[in-house]
């Protein structure tokens, strides 16, 4: 019994060992990517036979067993791996995870994640989302390629789980209907889009109903935003743009329009953003099929925004059934509608349109009308704001080529090429459209010499065409002029083409031309009514936030009207208006969205220091007038200064709306210069007493008094509100200008203002927070000292001509007021720090990102700047700043040769630590006793081992531990053991070791080049040495300082950064927080 036993064990061994063998070897014949070579076949088949003799005997049920396990394990194998075809190739790709395949791979944003990839494996590769293959097109031939020639074999849609339920499954983009039935639908919905859109208006003006509908949206757009700035002062651009442009699509489908703030509409919105990040993100159950039976909170979410917007179609198709009348039809619904009773029949065959379908196509129609659209609009915005240059150009083309006093239309467009490149270069920049919806192969094909199976999810990667450097010469830069024909006159239609937002081939979205149109006309709307700008103080952030469409972060943003200027005549005889005139001003002092000007003497303004009160919301401003714009009805000032201090901004613009009160505190001295042998009449206020609360201390331009002078002249003046002062000076008395004094009237000239610093009733302004500012500009140094040298050249020569005039002369060393003010932001930046800085001559020096910095250095290095040149200039630099804390030429004589300065540096072994160690060396070079702190490392980056191989030569001191640092206190500490790539190393031993070894010693520590983080530096320093632009540093952690590193400044602009160096004559300075 007990060896019947051990036989039957062992024969369940070999049983089992045997069908191990079998199986494994099966799997390994279907796992290689080689088993379409014969000889491979005999390989496998030989190593089993090679097994057979090891096993032993093996009774006939457990041979019976073992085989009928292999034929199950070899069919299902079979099924699930599809053989390649002689001839064609596998797909490439990386290679999967059980169960998760690829996800890990793709991250939060897939758009970047597969470009990134396609540089690895080519233009067409396979990636495992899940446990579903998923192809991957990209580059803009392989694509044309397969939706264009081959179109009928990627024309399919993939059977998702969650496309079965938008819109009931009843969808014409999602739904996987055969292609005829599909093919049918789109007709249909290509037909009544085209017709209606075709429609003539109801006024001979528009050429068509899109036309109209889109133009009375526009305007009910720009009175929206009017109202809103009057209200808030800023706007959320999407939240508005959004409703007007869903009431275009609801006024072709619908036949109706919504209010701004209805909220059904608004639900709407919000459902269409919902559905757009819901369905971006992508659901799980889409790809692990197992998943589908578990419950889900985002599926929840899913099926409840689905089914509240086919609850809202389905109403509004109710309410036209009821309605509808075959003589009259409406609009697009009534279109389908009418379809629908009539049946009627596809051309080419018996297929028909139900009912529900007819509802999938106008809930379609309706979602994609307005998010698409919207989206594309809001980014327009964004961009405006980001490049105001290109605002302005944009601006001045719509003045030269439309003009201000009618609403663009179709028409224009051809003559406004620049706006046309807008809006192809931000359809490309921005790819807001990412991927097209998945398509699907509707059979087995091959694609460039690949194959691909029958039911083959496939992805088209538009950002990587619109991103291809392939195709576009720096894609990353917004460059509208890359779609212009060189003389800058037309777009050029060959390079639009090659934008890909709308998707291509069969499945083409059947609204693009609307789209497009529709983009165009509310963009030149705006752009012709509107200026935008940032709100003060708030960073622009373009990152787009993934989903069916990116959408940029909600924000606020400001806009001013563009109003056309207003003429008013002037007597100059004795500054009076009419009273109607007078009435005219009252009427628009209490209208904020109009400023009133004139078009005379606009450029005569230039360079006045003016004081603009803008309420309690935006305060004071003072600076000298930069524009001043007719046509937009802003002002400008530059190098502002804003509640008595001073802007960070280097411009500042004012609307109309903004204004509440304007000062001239010193007006250009071109302003109506009395011409030869004429005297200049001292003009009176213009402003009869009856209107005086217009102002309350305003100077006017001197008007020639000749006998051939016309009764009346306009003048150019800026809208002034009352300060409803009784005791402010009278409508007749007006302050004169002071470089106008001649022959002693330096004493004439004191007598009003001191009568206005000595009047009565002062303490009405007591309150107001004193303008050193504008007292300041006052004081005219230059104007001055060209009264007393005309004073002292009238004297001696008292017959001379008065064309003759002595040049001005000082002391070298005198400081003259400059008349023009410093412009103090020259440098801007295209992606913000977060903070600022400004050197000791107040030059505003922004910080920068990481990432920005890092594209700023393999700019430089692309250019020949190379790590080795820039490590030599950092060391120079960073010793030079390091000797002068050391003492400089006070401590470094050869009186003071016994007590040399020590210096101990903590270096990384990564490229901050090479920085250090260069420093190291030029200091030991000044005779410093230089301690080198390294870690021992067995593989080194070849610039730090290059650095210590010269440092060697210097014979100072190189340590690895802690232990061997100087115990006794040092003169300086130079921290170089950050690294901006890997922060992980601060969790090393030896880092941490390092850190608090400088945190307990002493002396003061220079940190050079840190790595800025969320968190606390772990070194505290007491200075800190930035390159080239600083990066955001916590205010209380060390004073700062920058480095130039010798970038030069086109470099700086390839990468979005206008510069101008703010070293003056040194190479390091320090910076103070703005």
């Amino acid at each position: 019994m007990k060896n019947a036993s051990v036989n039957s064990t062992l024969a369940e061994v070999k049983a089992r060992i045997f069908y191990i063998g079998i199986t494994t070897l099966l799997l390994y014949y279907h796992s290689t990517k080689v088993v379409q070579k014969p000889h491979t076949k005999k390989v496998v088949v030989i190593m089993v036979l090679m097994i057979l003799p090891f096993i032993g005997a093996v009774s006939v049920s457990e041979s019976l067993v073992a085989m009928i396990t292999v034929c199950l394990v070899y069919l299902t194998l079979k099924f699930f791996r599809t053989e390649i075809p002689e001839g064609l190739r596998r797909l490439p790709g990386p290679k999967p995870l059980p169960i998760i395949g690829n996800v890990l791979e793709m991250g939060s944003r897939p758009y970047l994640s597969l470009t990134a990839m396609s540089k690895r494996y080519g233009h067409i590769f396979q990636i495992q989302i899940g446990m579903r293959p998923v192809v991957v097109l990209s580059g803009s031939e392989t694509v044309r390629q397969a939706l264009v020639k081959q179109g009928e074999e990627f024309a399919g849609r993939p059977d998702l789980y969650t496309f079965r339920f938008i819109n009931d499954g009843k969808s014409l983009a999602f739904s996987t209907d055969q292609a005829g039935v599909w093919r049918t639908r789109r007709k249909l919905a290509y037909s009544a889009l085209r017709s209606f859109s075709s429609l003539d208006g109801t006024t001979p003006e528009y050429s068509c109903m899109l036309e109209e509908h889109i133009c009375k949206e526009g305007e009910e757009l720009i009175k929206q935003l009017n109202t809103v700035m009057k209200a808030d002062g800023s706007f959320d651009p999407f939240r508005h743009i959004v409703v007007s442009v869903a009431n275009v699509i609801c006024g072709m489908c619908f036949g109706r329009r919504y209010g701004h703030n209805d909220q059904e509409l608004l639900s709407l919105v919000n459902l269409s953003d919902e559905f757009g990040q819901v369905a971006g993100s992508g659901n799980p159950a889409d790809f692990i099929p197992f998943l589908q039976i578990l419950p889900s909170p985002t599926m929840k979410k899913f099926l409840s925004i689905n089914a509240r917007f086919n609850e809202f179609v389905q109403r509004i198709v109710g309410e036209h059934y009821a309605t509808y009348d075959k003589d009259n039809i409406r609009d697009i619904t009534d279109s389908l509608i009418d379809h629908c009773e009539d049946r009627k029949l596809d051309e080419n065959s018996n297929v028909h349109v139900s009912d529900e379908k007819i509802v999938g196509i106008v809930n379609d129609l309706f979602g994609a009308g307005f998010d698409t659209i919207s989206t594309g609009l809001s980014w327009s915005v964004m961009y405006l704001v980001a490049y105001p240059e290109i605002q302005e150009r944009l601006y001045q083309e719509m003045k030269d080529k439309v003009g201000l006093d009618r609403t663009p239309l179709l028409s224009d467009k051809p003559n406004l090429p620049l706006l046309e490149a807008f809006i192809f270069e931000l359809f490309r920049h921005s790819s807001f459209l990412p991927f097209t919806i998945p398509h699907c192969t509707t059979k087995d094909t091959s694609l460039n010499g690949y194959f691909i199976p029958k039911d083959t999810c496939v992805f088209i990667n538009q950002w990587q065409i619109n991103h291809d450097p392939e195709l576009w010469k720096e894609p990353s830069s917004f460059n509208p002029d890359r779609f212009l024909v060189a003389d800058g006159t037309e777009v050029n239609k060959v390079e639009g083409e090659k934008v890909m937002i709308f998707g291509m081939g069969k499945r083409r979205c059947i609204g693009e031309v609307i789209a497009r149109n529709e983009v165009y006309l509310f963009l030149a709307i705006i752009v012709q009514k509107l200026h935008f700008h940032t709100m003060p103080g708030e960073p622009l952030d373009m990152t787009p936030e993934y989903g069916l469409t990116m959408k940029h972060k909600r924000c606020h943003l400001r806009a001013t009207m563009r109003i056309k200027e207003v003429t008013l005549l002037i007597n100059p005889e004795n500054g009076t208006t009419n009273s109607w005139i007078c009435g005219f001003l009252r009427h628009f002092a209490t209208d904020l969205s109009t400023r009133i000007a004139v078009n005379r003497m606009a450029t005569d303004w230039l360079g006045s220091v003016v004081s603009i009160n803008c309420g309690v919301t935006l305060g004071v401003y003072q600076g000298e007038v930069s524009s001043v714009d007719h046509a937009s009805q802003t002002i400008s000032l530059r190098q502002p200064y804003h509640n008595g201090f001073r802007c960070p901004l280097p411009e500042v613009t004012f609307s109309a709306m903004d204004i509440k009160e304007l000062k001239f505190l010193d007006i250009q001295n071109t302003v109506n210069k009395p011409s030869s042998g004429q005297e200049a009449a001292t003009e009176p206020s213009f402003i009869p007493s009856g209107c005086h609360a217009l102002s309350n201390r305003v100077t006017h331009p001197h008007v020639i008094s000749s006998s051939s002078h016309a009764s009346t002249a306009p003048i150019t003046i800026l809208r002034r509100v009352s300060t409803g002062s009784s005791n402010s000076r009278g409508g007749t008395q007006a302050t004169q200008r002071k470089n106008n004094v001649r022959n002693g009237g330096a004493r004439e000239l004191m007598r009003p203002k001191d009568d206005e610093c000595f009047r009565g009733g002062t303490d009405e302004n007591m309150d107001a927070d004193f303008d050193f500012e504008g007292n300041l500009a006052l004081f005219d140094k230059a104007a001055v000292f060209s009264q007393i040298d005309g004073t002292t050249c009238n004297r001696a020569k008292p017959h001379s001509n008065q064309g003759e005039h002595k040049p001005l002369s000082y002391r070298h060393d005198e400081n003259i007021l400059e008349v023009k003010p410093v412009i103090y932001r020259q440098i801007t930046v295209p992606q913000h720090g977060g903070k600022e800085y400004c050197t000791d001559s107040g030059l505003v020096v922004p910080s920068v990102p990481y990432e920005l910095h890092k594209r700023l250095l393999a700019a430089a290095e692309r250019w020949g700047l190379s790590l080795e040149r820039r490590l030599e200039t950092i060391g120079v630099c960073s010793s030079q700043m390091a000797l002068t804390l050391l003492g400089g030429p006070n401590r470094l004589t050869p009186k003071n040769v016994h007590q040399r300065p020590t210096v101990v540096l903590l270096c990384g072994p990564h490229i901050q630590g090479a920085q250090g160690i260069s420093c190291g060396r030029h200091l030991a070079n000044h005779e410093v006793e230089v301690v080198l702190f390294l870690p021992n490392f067995v593989k080194m980056q070849e610039s730090v081992a290059s650095e210590v191989h010269l440092y060697s030569r210097t014979k100072s001191k190189q340590v690895a531990g802690v232990k061997d640092l100087p115990t006794s206190p040092v003169d300086l500490v130079i921290n170089c053991l950050g690294c901006h790539e890997n922060p992980m190393l601060r969790e090393q031993t030896w880092y941490q070791s390092a850190a608090d070894w400088a945190n307990q010693n002493r002396a003061p520590v220079l940190s050079i080049d840190p790595a800025v983080s969320g968190e606390h530096q772990t070194v505290e320093a007491k200075w800190t040495l930035f390159l080239g632009l600083p990066l955001p540093l916590a205010e209380t952690e060390s004073r700062v300082y920058l480095c130039d590193i010798g970038i030069p400044k086109l470099v700086f602009q390839e990468v979005g950064i206008s510069y101008h160096s703010p070293f003056g004559c040194k190479f390091v300075i320090p910076l103070h927080t703005a």
